[in-house]
């Protein structure tokens, strides 16, 4: 074996809490040639004992092994490992005995384990030049023992080393510092009077900030502070308010607000300054703000084949006051504004349904009604000089195969029109099929008021009902009737009238049941405008 590697020592590796493996790149004979240093988070060396520190792998191996350290080393530690081979030679050679190459070999090997080692440490030494003769040499060593005795002094010029430097560019100007220092106590004593001077004037701000109501400031001459005046001022607002308050308990009282009325606001606008607002401005604020569409009244009711009216009302729609005093005539016969015609444009057509809406003038504010085959408010033809806003549709109209209004009764949203037969039947299973429901309204959804008649004979047994079109089904109504009759003779049933929601062709689904001899019938009768945003009649 040979050592073939000048490496004397490995690390230093930084611990981490968790690694205990750390490796060693040169060769040892034992294992306590094998030196391990932690250096903890000052700086401080510490050796670690064989077995009871660490353990260690790879003894005889020319690429090293690793130092095992358990508990693994925390973090901000450093381990260094470093050759440690005895100064001891224990080769024993006898005169003429055996030779052992191996034997001297590794005795060889410790030799320049050795060297290494030495070689390491020399090359953390300090070193002085070569070129040093003995005196220089003692001279030197001389001072350093001099220093030693010093260390106190040493450590304090240390802490200043960084101002060294400073000093010496200043070192001409030193001479001048007794008189700067003359200087800066004299202006210390002006400072020391400043402050007492600031601590006088600081109390007398006090005093004027906080000193109790109706207590003079000292040296004042009479003057009070900010406190005084806050309360006098305060004691001042309580007294105007309170009689405000009073004035207003001992107002007369007024039953109804009107639009004409007045309330007071500050306005932000100009500062919080005191305006006055009309109380239907107000409503039309809040209105607006919500996004509320409403009506009071404002419901149809028929008059002739042409003619309908609209009775008195009130309502907000778009943010924007609509009212009438008094019932409203409207015809089909013309168009908006001739007369009483309220056509948005044509004439009137036979079999459709006509909707009713309320508009606003322009130059007035009055309001009026506009009758078209528009479902929304987005397709009305709205007269010149008019408006229409969201939410405005009063009422539904509707006109038979001549054209005339359909004859009909309105009491706020519920329509009633004379009863039509919607199917008959003495036979069936109870298969749903779509029914598309005459005298309703088409292009919009209402709640179709329907209700179902059965009559059985001796053990007949039928059933029927009606219900919204499978996309509209759940949680809504479904009009049901049932009828048994048994060995002693028929029976019936008159079901109850029904709200069923229809979708926008007029369309509810139906089914018919029927066992033995039985007859149904499905009437309706009306309807609900449920999307109306009437509040009431």
């Amino acid at each position: 074996m040979t050592i073939s590697s000048e490496i004397n020592r490995s690390g230093p590796y930084n611990g981490d809490g968790v690694a205990t493996a750390f490796e060693y790149k040169f060769k040892i004979l034992e294992p306590h040639h094998l030196q391990v240093i932690r250096t903890d988070a000052s700086g401080t060396d510490s050796i670690l004992v064989l077995d009871a520190d660490y353990t260690v792998t790879g003894t005889g191996n020319d690429g090293g092994g690793s130092a095992v350290i358990v508990p693994a080393p925390a973090a901000g530690t450093k381990i260094t490992l470093l050759l440690d081979v005895p100064f001891t030679q224990e080769t024993d050679l006898e005169n003429q005995g055996a030779y052992y190459a191996e034997t001297v070999e590794q005795a060889l090997d410790l030799v320049v384990m050795r060297l290494q080692q030495l070689k390491e440490r020399a090359a953390r030494a300090v070193t002085i030049p070569p070129s040093f003769d003995s005196a220089t040499i003692d001279k030197l060593i001389a001072d350093v023992l001099t220093l030693s005795d010093k260390s106190d002094a040493l450590e304090a010029v240390a802490a200043v080393s960084q101002y060294l430097e400073t000093v010496a560019d200043i070192a001409d100007d030193i001479p001048d510092v007794a008189g700067l220092t003359q200087t800066a106590q004299q202006k210390a004593a002006e400072a020391a009077q400043s402050a007492t001077n600031a601590n006088a004037s600081a109390g007398l701000a006090t005093a004027y900030a906080t000193n109790p109501e109706d207590v003079a400031i000292p040296g004042s001459g009479g003057l009070f502070s900010a406190f005084h005046w806050y309360r006098k001022t305060l004691a001042i607002y309580n007294a105007v308010a309170n009689t405000l308050a009073g004035w207003l308990h001992g107002a007369a009282a007024k039953t109804d607000i009107i639009d004409g009325d007045e309330f007071a606001i500050a306005d932000s606008a100009t500062g919080w300054g005191l305006k006055k607002v009309l109380a239907g401005s107000i409503v039309k604020y809040v209105a607006s703000a919500l996004g509320l569409d409403f009506m009071v009244g404002f419901v149809p009711a028929y008059s002739t084949a042409t003619t309908f009216t609209v009775a008195a009302g009130f309502g907000f729609f778009g943010g924007r006051k609509h009212t009438t005093a008094g019932d409203a005539s409207c015809s089909l016969a013309a168009v908006f504004g001739t007369g009483p015609g309220c056509l948005d444009t044509g004439t009137v057509q036979p079999g459709k349904t006509y909707f009713v809406y309320a508009v606003r003038s322009l130059a007035d504010g009055s309001t009026k009604f506009v009758a078209s085959l528009s479902a929304v408010e987005g397709g009305v033809a709205v007269p010149l000089g008019w408006e229409l806003f969201s939410g405005s549709r009063v009422g539904i109209i509707l006109t038979n195969s001549s054209g005339n209004i359909v004859t009909f009764q309105q009491s706020g949203n519920r329509v009633l029109v004379t009863s039509d037969l919607l199917y008959s039947s003495t036979s069936g299973n109870a298969t749903w099929t779509l029914l598309t429901l005459p005298s309703c309204p088409m292009g919009i959804s209402v709640d179709a008021l329907v209700f179902i008649d059965i009559s059985t004979g001796t053990n007949g047994d039928a059933i029927s009902a009606i219900g919204p079109v499978s996309s509209l089904f759940t949680g809504l109504m479904i009009a049901r009737s049932r009828a048994t009759g048994n060995s002693g003779g028929g029976g019936t049933e008159l079901g109850a009238l029904t709200p069923v929601r229809t979708n926008a062709s007029a369309q509810v689904m139906r089914e018919v049941d029927i066992a033995g001899t039985a007859s149904v019938a499905a009437y309706l009768t009306g309807w609900d405008d449920w999307q109306s945003k009437r509040f009431w009649a």
